[in-house]
């Protein structure tokens, strides 16, 4: 982005790519990674659907 030398100072992004202290934001280097399905999917991997067994009527 801004041709910085990154060195060991550089932010690892879940997009793959190393950037400088300005650019590691997601919103500062148009990151292509979809962070909102990622939580959507580890939220409904953590929290499976409960379902009771439906009660007979007498």
């Amino acid at each position: 982005m801004c041709r910085k030398k990154i060195g060991l100072t550089g932010f690892d992004c879940r997009c793959g790519n190393l950037f400088c202290g300005i650019h590691r934001y997601s919103d500062k280097h148009n990151c292509p990674y979809d962070y909102k399905a990622e939580a959507a999917a580890k939220i409904r991997k953590e929290n499976p659907v409960c379902v009771a067994d439906k009660i007979q009527r007498i």
